[in-house]
């Protein structure tokens, strides 16, 4: 299993080619050789190759407007290619499909045909759970449901995310393994005072939470999973290139790194 890092978490710095170049040699320098792309600002693809490759990073997966892969995923195939990442992702369902198990099924039948453009051309569709995913409908989640029914679908499970619906990030993992070829990393933590949006349960680096992540690093290399990516939403008064530091730091303590 290889460690990389969610872009998203320095999503700040990510926005222009000049900026996103510094941020990849950050990276690079932190010493991860993977990435996510989520959340960067407009740049040509073929650029943006040239900078993964410059630094000797490679994007295994990205978040993808998921309008984008209604109205244009022939072009999403194109910039995937040129990017030379196999892994297209859908970072949260929008906001019409959200609440229902009839939202749910529309979402699987809007977007089926572009995930079937998608396996047709040598590409694989993850999605990425956040908690709303994990309310019931009869007894079961709709996470559940969706895995059942979008046979086509990865999961990008965010175990973060998963602990925060309620569910067990270990148990997961196991369960849906075969449909789990990437995750997302990042420990969770209770503050007595909230922070400055009123949360009291805080994003944290690896090992600096409370999450299990010993037995979930564990599960993900026993599953086959291929990267576990870490990811800081929120960093509040740290610095996000520290966090994901500290995190490769406690990650490479582990032998992961």
């Amino acid at each position: 299993m290889h460690i990389g890092a969610q872009l998203y978490t320095v999503r700040d710095f990510t926005q222009t080619p000049k900026d996103l170049a510094a941020t990849l040699k950050k990276v690079a320098d932190i010493g991860y050789k993977y990435v996510h792309c989520s959340k960067l600002g407009p740049i040509d693809p073929h650029e943006l190759r040239g900078l993964l490759d410059a630094n000797g990073l490679t994007c295994t997966v990205t978040h993808t407007d998921p309008e984008r892969l209604l109205r244009d995923v022939d072009g999403v195939i194109a910039e995937h290619k040129a990017i030379g990442c196999q892994d297209v992702g859908m970072g949260m369902m929008p906001e019409r499909y959200r609440g229902s198990l009839e939202g749910l099924r529309r979402l699987i039948a809007d977007y089926q045909p572009a995930v079937g453009r998608m396996l047709d051309a040598g590409l694989r569709f993850h999605y990425h759970n956040h908690d709303i995913e994990y309310q019931r409908v009869a007894g079961r989640t709709l996470l559940d449901i969706m895995m059942e029914e979008w046979p086509g679908a990865h999961l990008l499970a965010c175990t973060y995310w998963v602990q925060m619906g309620g569910g067990d990030p270990i148990a997961w993992i196991q369960k849906y393994g075969a449909r789990i070829r990437q995750v997302h990393i990042k420990d969770m933590v209770y503050t007595p005072q909230a922070n400055n949006f009123g949360q009291h349960l805080v994003m944290t680096p690896i090992l600096e939470g409370n999450m299990n992540y010993r037995g979930i690093l564990a599960a993900c290399a026993e599953q086959g999973v291929e990267f576990a990516h870490v990811e800081q939403d929120d960093c509040y008064d740290a610095d996000p290139f520290d966090c994901l530091r500290k995190s490769f730091e406690n990650l490479r303590g582990l032998g992961y790194c």
